[in-house]
């Protein structure tokens, strides 16, 4: 008989318990969103064309996940629970490694050599940044690309020990690097600063290299650039414990720990052009009066950190995190002497799949020995980014060409003549003998467009299959 009241008692407790974060919605609703997440409204009864929103219990579920009461705390909890004691992640987004250690789980592929990009696909890599390079160039433009390490890539030693040995010692970084010194495109490796550093230059709960990491990168792509990298030795560097990491307040929305970082503020010399709220901004311009030259760069997430360094070197700098980038438009408005491009290793992947916008170099000199009836797909389109450009693109079978071969599209313009341009490779998830062209969309007839899809292989030029096709109008 006495176990009945403990009994009914641990009832009460778990029922109050479970009741507590439907319930408390009514007075202590979360309306707080967990990094980088999207708010969710309350799901409407009626739609905006006045029909019934039939979809109306699934978005009800949806708000209640978002909104229930004391939601951070709850999630907060439930993570330390699960970290400290049993050591691992309650978000598939981060690994919880040794000594507090967090990574994103999206660099695990690259960590344990699963599932890497074949030859083709580093190949096209290199040859759509070669293609960028001349470009640039062309504009009398200096160029230089750079990876930034993943995490876990210079600091492997704090990943847990239960994803066990890497199943392979290929990194896509390493074989783009033989790819891109083989092209001759201008390269900083960033690598070396981390691996040969004995201070440890990434953020612990943070996917990112810390201020002292991100001037080291600076000095050395600088340096690269013949460019004199900014002397801070005479400059107050402050390390406060005051950063909170990315990968920190996701896991640990309100119980996330700050850690120490470098500050060199005190050295920084420029202004912003822009209405900038922070650095997270997609397009950032700065100058500085003490500096001289202009710079166009892209960045990530990364260059956060690297933007105040380089926009106190460059007297005119345009920051920008839009992606695929529209190179004909920006250097044109722009007018920089510098284009560095830096993307992390975990998407380099992106430069498959969106190569920058420009106009696809012609070459004016060939000869087409061989001729295949093929059967080739050409899609044409207006550009969504550059809306003069028509858009060429397709994917030939890899039975008929080489892993080294270069794609070339063959256009008839207005007045009868024909033109050959040299197409950005391009991948997709069950193909990597994809290629886009950018032309100039007022020289060639939108209604009756004749191409030809011209393969580079050795030494010889080889027309494999050609189509009349239609401009499609892309619609915003």
């Amino acid at each position: 008989m006495k176990k009945k009241p403990m009994l009914l008692l641990f009832i009460v407790a778990c029922f109050i318990i479970c009741i507590i974060p439907s319930a408390g919605m009514l007075f202590f609703s979360s309306d707080e969103t967990i990094s980088n997440e999207d708010a969710f409204e309350f799901p409407p009864l009626v739609n905006e064309d006045n029909t019934f929103n039939q979809d109306i219990f699934e978005q009800l579920g949806t708000y209640f996940e978002k909104h229930f009461a004391f939601r951070p705390y709850v999630i907060s909890l439930d993570a330390q629970i699960q970290s400290k004691v049993f050591k691992v992640s309650n978000l598939d987004t981060v690994i919880v490694g040794k000594d507090d250690w967090l990574y994103y789980s999206s660099t695990l592929n690259d960590y344990l050599g699963k599932n890497t990009l074949s030859d083709r696909a580093i190949n096209n890599i290199a040859h759509n940044l070669k293609l960028t390079q001349d470009y640039v160039n062309s504009q009398g433009i200096d160029f230089l690309f750079t990876v930034a390490p993943n995490k876990n890539s210079v600091y492997d030693e704090y990943m847990p020990y239960y994803y066990g040995i890497p199943v392979s010692d290929r990194r896509n970084v390493d074989v783009l690097k033989t790819q891109l010194d083989e092209k001759g495109v201008n390269y900083c490796d960033l690598y070396p600063i981390f691996e040969e550093s004995d201070e440890i230059l990434y953020l612990q709960q943070d996917s990112h290299w810390n201020d002292k990491g991100a001037k080291l990168v600076y000095d050395k792509i600088l340096t690269k650039l013949s460019k004199m990298p900014r002397d801070y030795s005479d400059t107050n560097v402050v390390r406060t414990k005051n950063f909170m990491g990315d990968l920190g307040k996701m896991l640990y929305p309100k119980t996330q720990e700050s850690e120490y970082n470098y500050d060199y503020s005190e050295g920084f010399d420029f202004t912003y052009t822009t209405d900038t709220k922070s650095v997270e901004d997609a397009i950032i311009g700065t100058k500085s009066d003490r500096a001289s030259g202009s710079l166009y760069m892209y960045r990530d997430s990364f260059g956060n950190s690297l933007l105040p360094f380089f926009a106190s070197s460059y007297n005119k700098a345009y920051f920008t995190k839009t992606f695929p980038l529209n190179l004909s438009i920006d250097l044109l408005v722009q007018k920089p002497d510098t284009v560095i491009i830096e993307l992390v290793e975990r998407n380099l992947n992106w430069l498959l799949t969106q190569p920058p916008v420009f106009l696809s170099p012609e070459l004016t000199s060939y000869s087409i020995v061989d001729k295949m009836d093929c059967n080739v797909d050409v899609t044409a389109k207006t550009s969504q980014v550059n809306m003069t450009y028509i858009e060429l693109s397709g994917t030939l079978s890899e039975d008929i060409i080489t892993d080294n071969c270069k794609i070339y599209v063959k256009l008839t313009d207005n007045s009868g003549a024909s033109h050959l341009f040299e197409a950005f490779h391009t991948s997709t998830d069950t193909s990597d003998y994809g290629f886009t062209a950018y032309v100039n969309a007022a020289d060639y007839n939108s209604e009756k467009l004749s191409v030809s899809v011209v393969a580079y292989s050795d030494t010889s030029f080889k027309e494999i299959g050609s189509s009349t096709i239609k401009v499609e109008e892309v619609t915003y």
